[in-house]
């Protein structure tokens, strides 16, 4: 089968099968960035913040790290999936050293940050094998059906591991050993699915690094893109930054209780992200990607309005529902636009650049927002948010006419 071929019936069944079980296997290991790994390096280790920021940042650091490192692996003419998989091998390594040696900072904190991080690195692979693999006409729907598993098992694991957890605080070994078992779990899923070798061709005589990066000069509509998604990244991860320090900080005026904070920040969001996640892609299939990425971002505009500005209940909880609609969205589109706008052949290219300055605003943007909040204040955040997100209209306006894909179908 050729990359420009649409793929048969049975490589499709077989991605479909083998990244469903990838998909819980991520959803586990989502746990461990979004709350447990924090949790047991304050609760067991009292880490500094640096050392927070460290594993915080992990996942930021792989998607930067895939820019240098996918176009040397491309020069090997490998398959993208075993690719993948061997990268999330390295990762289930990094949970077994924190595993092995749980009373260890130094160890918990490398081998926690390098199974984080390591993961990152595999994603432009993943989106060049879902290109090859997945139909174009139904690419979105396959694609969000993995979203969903992964967003039910990471809430399932988060209220399983709680409760573990707080038997006993000293469970938390058992729980590195379950992240690492998910990491091969994840490699193994991976290495199944059937994948074209990358084209060596001109690679090899051109630097990897600017091989990549050329596309912003060649592919002026990519650029541009590349342009509106870090405006509108850094506009939204400030104010998502800021959204359990809102609800909980005195100085914000509100200081609602845990439970409260549980509800609007984890239940409410998880809920539309879970029940959105098809119908996003399902319009990913029908609608041109520009505009279905405008009404995302216009999603994403409402919701902050609604949840920073008025202090109320009400107002809160609908702002933190649209959240959720948009990341449901938003998610769909971060995995799979590159397979809109690149040839076949450097799709995992085009992903490379676009997780490069991903991970940058992944690192940024909530310095930002708790900058401007401490010396500014909520309002000016959410200021600054609206005013990042509306400037993405005026960068992609102009390409609602544009087509895509279609050239390269």
């Amino acid at each position: 089968m050729s990359e420009s071929s649409s793929p048969d019936i049975g490589t499709v069944r077989i991605t479909f099968c083998a990244e469903g079980v990838r998909a819980f296997a991520a959803g586990i290991i989502e746990t461990a960035l979004a709350t447990f790994a924090i949790l047991i390096a304050v609760t067991q280790f009292d880490s500094s913040p640096g050392i927070k920021a460290t594993i915080i940042g992990s996942q930021a650091f792989g998607l930067i790290g895939s820019l240098f490192l996918v176009p040397r692996i491309m020069r090997l003419s490998v398959r993208p999936s075993r690719a993948a998989a061997i990268i999330n091998a390295l990762s289930m390594a990094g949970f077994v050293v924190a595993a092995l040696n749980p009373a260890s900072e130094i160890c918990f904190v490398a081998g926690v940050s390098i199974g984080l991080g390591v993961a990152g690195l595999a994603m432009p692979l993943q989106t060049h094998y879902l290109r090859q693999n997945y139909p174009k006409n139904s690419r979105g729907r396959l694609f969000s059906v993995n979203v969903f598993i992964r967003a039910l098992t990471a809430m399932l694991a988060s209220w399983l591991f709680g409760i573990y957890l707080d038997r006993d605080a000293q469970n938390y070994e058992t729980l590195l050993w379950v992240l690492a078992a998910a990491a091969g779990l994840s490699a193994a899923s991976q290495w199944m699915i059937p994948s074209q070798p990358f084209q060596q061709g001109a690679i090899k005589n051109r630097p990897s690094v600017m091989r990549s990066m050329k596309w912003l000069e060649q592919d002026r509509v990519f650029a541009r893109v590349i342009v509106a998604l870090m405006v509108m990244g850094i506009g939204v991860l400030a104010a998502n930054a800021l959204r359990v320090d809102y609800l909980v900080n005195p100085d914000h005026g509100l200081a609602f209780d845990v439970v409260t904070v549980s509800l609007i920040t984890g239940i409410v969001p998880s809920i539309t992200r879970l029940l959105s996640t098809y119908f996003w892609g399902w319009l990913f299939d029908r609608m041109n990607f520009f505009r279905l990425r405008l009404i995302v971002n216009a999603v994403f505009f409402s919701g902050i309005i609604l949840y920073f500005s008025t202090g109320l209940i009400p107002a809160i909880i609908i702002g933190s529902a649209l959240f959720g609609l948009a990341r449901g969205g938003g998610e769909i589109l971060f995995n799979l636009f590159v397979t809109k706008l690149a040839a076949p052949d450097h799709v995992a290219e085009y992903m490379t650049v676009h997780t490069f300055f991903a991970g940058l605003r992944i690192l940024s943007a909530p310095f930002i927002g708790f900058f401007l909040v401490t010396y500014a204040g909520i309002s000016t955040m959410m200021g600054f948010s609206l005013a990042f997100i509306a400037a993405t209209f005026f960068i992609l306006w102009p390409l609602l006419g544009k087509r895509t894909e279609s050239q390269h179908a």
